[in-house]
């Protein structure tokens, strides 16, 4: 197996505290961050924007939105990539530890663990590039919305494996209980 360490590290403890600290930031920063999003009058959805690959459309949209209020909730949004990668990883390696060793099961929650985490660094480098973005948001080059658009994309092709790993994974764990 090539992720023995993650066997054992951290221990089954550490793994509860962290799911129990990143709940807590979720919680708190998650409404904060939503609230900023809101009232920024950003005017369409993540996905959207996220997904455009079009400095120009991006334009229209930061030309109608308060980008001050706006950054305040980019800001933020750092603290809810901690809070999901802490719980891609911890619950992801909970749920592994359930099966046997060696098994399939076993062996692909430990790498969706480590996908949960790559999903949050991909998540903080697509903010930056919106940062970047802010600093001129009606002269910035387009370049830098393709590269955004990319790191959002590799985000949400992440999530979709952590999260179903989490969801099938974890209902064959609770029936063969």
């Amino acid at each position: 197996m090539y992720f023995t360490k993650l066997s054992e590290w951290p221990s089954a403890k550490i793994l509860k505290r962290i799911v129990i600290g990143a709940i807590i930031l979720l919680v708190i920063v998650y409404p904060f961050m939503s609230w900023y999003f809101m009232i920024s009058e950003f005017p369409v959805g993540f996905f959207e924007s996220q997904l455009s690959f079009n400095g120009e459309i991006l334009k229209v949209y930061y030309s109608i939105t308060n980008i001050d209020l706006y950054r305040i909730g980019q800001l933020l949004d750092y603290g809810f990539m901690v809070s999901y990668g802490l719980l891609f990883f911890s619950v992801s390696l909970i749920i592994a530890r359930k099966f046997e060793n060696e098994s399939k099961g076993r062996q692909v929650g430990f790498i969706i663990a480590l996908i949960g985490v790559f999903a949050a660094i991909c998540d903080g480098i697509e903010n930056l590039f919106i940062l970047i973005m802010l600093v001129d948001p009606l002269g910035f080059p387009n370049i830098i919305a393709i590269v955004h658009s990319v790191f959002a994309l590799i985000k949400y092709l992440c999530f979709i494996p952590a999260l179903g790993y989490i969801i099938i994974a974890g209902i064959v764990r609770l029936i063969k209980k």
